[in-house]
């Protein structure tokens, strides 16, 4: 393998391995770089549809010259040269300020994980709070606000059983 195929490979695996800590971690690394999103300039699309089609896209056509080198049938490697390519065109559509279906957003995924956290505290079990930054401070309010109402509810029970 010469150093373009490693330094391509090695891209496409840091724009999904980035992808996925933006849609799907409460890590500090995905916390910072949802905060770094929202001061970009490239808008919310760049991170939904911009950075996962370049690394997807990227990828196909790795995979592409790895069958081509192993001498798989050209016609396949070709096909997925195109269909990566035609993934790549349509990230660039990642660089507009056009409206993308919800669950393509971070902020969709961020609040599904917290709306998830807050119905698994409300029925008492383990919840796996993040460490740090916003989304730790709000899950230790929502804890909090459990916590309260669970004390209401027994001092409510305790009054009634009077």
């Amino acid at each position: 393998m010469n150093s373009d195929f490693l330094i391509a490979a090695s891209f496409s695996v840091a724009s999904l391995a980035t992808w996925w800590f933006v849609m799907f971690s409460d890590s500090g690394f995905g916390q910072m770089a949802r905060a770094m999103a929202k001061k970009g300039r490239y808008g919310k699309n760049f991170n939904a549809l911009f950075i996962p089609g370049f690394g997807l896209g990227g990828a196909l056509i790795l995979l592409m010259k790895i069958l081509l080198d192993l001498g798989v049938s050209a016609q396949l490697a070709k096909g997925f040269g195109a269909v990566g390519a035609m993934v790549i065109a349509a990230a660039f559509l990642g660089l507009f300020p056009i409206p993308l279906p919800r669950w393509m957003y971070p902020e969709y995924h961020l609040a599904k994980r917290e709306r998830i956290r807050a119905e698994k505290l409300v029925r008492g079990e383990a919840v796996k709070m993040p460490s740090s930054g916003r989304v730790a401070v709000e899950a230790q309010r929502l804890e909090q606000i459990v916590r309260e109402q669970e004390a209401a509810q027994r001092a409510d029970k305790d009054e009634s059983s009077r």
